[in-house]
């Protein structure tokens, strides 16, 4: 399965051409849509499809499978549900169900636009159209949007966050650093995602964030991922009690999220807190 190419990669302006906050932002506004491979294409024709309106946009959603837990999947930015194609196989292997969806602006959904908050109010609009679930797993800025979600309401029994980013405000510091904005424009790209989203950036943060913070999560992040610092996850677990937080090494920001061993780690969490029965594992393996 591709995996993500995160708003990180994208060539950033630098303000000596001439490039401002403004544009800065245009384009971190704007993803970029990753069509799906052959193997992805077969993955989501496996699924059943459905549409479910979220603002002005329809967004595409897949559901596989029919008895056990169901485990909700979002993805990060420039990516697609189907990037997470191993973990899809692997729950469904193990007799879970498995709810994901595009958001606003990827894959096979409307719009053109998208952000973090956007990504998590799609999330609980996904939800409460689809149906409830009881674990959720977020790559990079599904992770945070998860978060977002929790804060709003979202009950889950287990969650799992593969390298994501844990401060809004720190993923516009660092933009604004790539893109060698001044202060004033670094504060002119604050005000602007709160214009865009109708939130303080303070809202994001995770003294607002850990009142979601209720049930037990795993916590995974290279150490030298070069698109989201491991710091972010470090953050995080230290705020989140009852997470756990395993570093890896050699798989960077995307590999990740195909890892044998890290999608094994993520189902031993999901069995101690969302155990498959036995009739249904037998029958998804006979």
């Amino acid at each position: 399965m591709n995996a993500e190419r995160t708003a990180t990669e994208q060539p950033t302006p630098r303000t000596g051409s001439g490039h401002q906050a403004d544009e800065v932002f245009q384009a971190l506004m704007t993803p970029q849509r990753v069509p799906a491979t052959g193997e992805e294409q077969a993955l989501l024709a496996g699924a059943v499809s459905l549409r479910v309106r979220h603002g002005d946009n329809r967004l595409a959603v897949w559901q596989w499978g029919h008895e056990g837990p169901r485990v909700l999947l979002v993805h990060g930015w420039n990516s697609r549900a189907s990037h997470l194609g191993h973990y899809i196989q692997t729950l469904l292997a193990a007799g879970y169900q498995v709810l994901a969806f595009d958001g606003t602006g990827h894959g096979e959904s409307e719009g053109g636009r998208s952000n973090v908050v956007d990504l998590g109010q799609a999330v609980l609009r996904v939800v409460e159209t689809a149906g409830p679930v009881e674990a959720a797993i977020g790559h990079s800025m599904g992770s945070p949007a998860l978060l977002y979600a929790f804060a709003h309401g979202l009950e889950v029994r287990a969650s799992i966050h593969v390298a994501g980013p844990s401060s809004l405000r720190g993923v516009l510091y660092r933009t604004a650093a790539m893109a060698g904005l001044d202060t004033e424009q670094r504060d002119r790209l604050i005000t602007l995602m709160e214009a865009e989203t109708g939130m303080s950036v303070e809202e994001m943060e995770l003294t607002r964030l850990a009142q979601g913070f209720r049930h037990p999560a795993l916590i995974v992040h290279d150490a030298d991922d070069r698109e989201v610092p491991v710091q972010e996850s470090q953050q995080l677990h230290a705020a989140w009690t009852g997470a756990t937080l395993h570093v890896v090494s050699g798989l960077g920001h995307r590999r990740v999220i195909s890892d044998r061993a890290v999608i094994e780690l993520g189902l031993e969490l999901l069995g101690r807190y969302l155990p498959v029965s036995r009739t249904v594992a037998e029958e998804v393996g006979s």
